[in-house]
């Protein structure tokens, strides 16, 4: 059992697709919850929830070197800001 953090919705029970997508980002250590890292703002960071923002995140994480856990943080895998 993972703390997804207090963000977390739970998709469907059926919706296999979706839990494996969450499993993914729960195994790489990205938590669901909206804290900044200095603890001072509450905004709502971006998760993957489809397969293919999954599978954008992990080719580009590997192409690029970066740990998986920073390229799902990203809205856009492509920009410099994790934002």
């Amino acid at each position: 059992m993972y703390c997804a953090g207090p963000d977390f919705a739970a998709p469907g029970r059926n919706d296999r697709a979706t839990w494996s997508v969450v499993a993914a980002v729960l195994s790489a250590g990205v938590r669901y919850d909206g804290y900044d890292s200095c603890g001072c703002g509450r905004d709502r960071k971006f998760r993957p929830r489809t397969r293919a923002e999954l599978r954008a995140r992990r080719e580009y994480a590997a192409r690029h070197e970066l740990p998986l856990a920073d390229a799902l943080s990203r809205r856009d895998p492509w920009r410099a800001s994790p934002r």
